[in-house]
């Protein structure tokens, strides 16, 4: 969490030395894969003020009310720029940028998928650690002045497996891996938000 933050500091403050009316933009986005988080923009001056280098942060927390026997987070880190199409820092814009995907956490009451000699299904706690890396291209809008509304569609090239592997490991000392299906809507790489912030 913390090298998100200063990573977040560091990507905008490196254009803080520009002028520009309200070029600024910290906001809340809603959507796939980044479920709640985080945004932030900053309008350079660079082609005709269209360039908008930008970033989204954010950590979900995964719990046994939302999921039996399962808790964790979900994390995801967006980094890119946003080139506006019609006018200077506002309106349509697209978006080329990196995106990492994490989701970590633990399983209760997990049981063995083949019996002991004796015929006994043990149960066991699960792991899981999965991520992803991708190449995301979506084409946005930014509508309003200093309160805004943001929605975005678009397309993530990712190299996300069909399925995740959970390591259940039981009192005996043995382990196995188990094999669940990870929800298409993350596989196939929809991207879909909608954001609110300010400007300024």
């Amino acid at each position: 969490m913390k090298n998100y933050l200063l990573f977040l500091i560091a990507f905008t403050a490196c254009f803080s030395g520009f002028s520009q009316e309200r070029p600024m933009r910290i906001g809340i986005k809603l959507g796939l894969p980044n479920i709640v988080g985080l945004n932030a923009e900053y309008v350079t001056p660079w082609l005709d003020g269209r360039l908008a280098p930008n970033v989204d942060l954010s950590i979900f927390p995964v719990t046994e009310s939302m999921f039996d026997d399962r808790e964790g987070t979900i994390s995801y880190v967006q980094a890119g720029f946003n080139y506006y199409l019609l006018a200077p820092g506002k309106g349509l814009y697209t978006n080329l940028s990196y995106g990492y995907l994490k989701g970590k956490g633990t399983a209760e009451n997990v049981t063995a998928e083949s019996p002991t000699a004796t015929g006994e299904y043990l149960e066991g706690k699960g792991y899981f650690d999965e991520s992803s890396h991708s190449i995301n291209i979506k084409l946005g809008g930014k509508f309003g002045n200093k309160f805004y509304f943001r929605p975005e569609i678009g397309c993530a090239f990712n190299d996300l497996p069909e399925k995740y592997g959970t390591e259940v490991r039981f009192q005996d000392g043995s382990s196995e891996v188990q094999y669940e299906s990870i929800p298409e809507i993350f596989t196939k790489g929809i991207l879909f938000n909608i954001g609110v912030g300010i400007a300024f």
